[in-house]
């Protein structure tokens, strides 16, 4: 049976619940911080499989998450940002993505990555994804 891996969409665009939400800066159990001696903090570093985007007029937040079988993801993070900072990263990861397939190769993505996030373009070499 092949593993379908879906983008975490909250129904009806809900913001994901907060209660699931991991500090991963914070030791599990011991409620310290991840500072260092010098009183400064280290970079969170995590894993995410999962995104979701919820804007509104004047911000955007972006939901980082981590698929877990049979269940929600877990999410890992949240960053708000204004709108011009959510098209500054989108143009970003754009070249980015762009430099990588011009070195290594396209990119492809499951036609459910587009349905789910309702995503129009998906037409052969856009996305690096063939349509069919």
């Amino acid at each position: 049976m092949p593993i379908i891996q879906r983008p975490y969409v909250p129904p009806d665009d809900q913001v994901p619940n907060e209660d699931s939400y991991v500090n991963p800066g914070v030791n599990q159990g011991i409620g310290e911080s991840a500072a260092t001696p010098d009183g400064s903090l280290d970079p969170i570093t995590f894993y995410s499989d999962s995104m979701h985007i919820f804007s509104s007029l004047y911000s955007a937040v972006l939901f980082f998450g981590e698929q877990m079988e049979e269940r929600e993801p877990i999410l890992r993070a949240r960053i708000k940002v204004s709108p011009q900072m959510l098209k500054a990263i989108a143009l970003l990861t754009t070249k980015h993505v762009k430099e990588y397939e011009d070195a290594v190769g396209p990119i492809t993505l499951p036609d459910q990555v587009y349905a789910a996030w309702e995503l129009a373009g998906a037409e052969e070499g856009e996305h690096g994804h063939a349509a069919g």
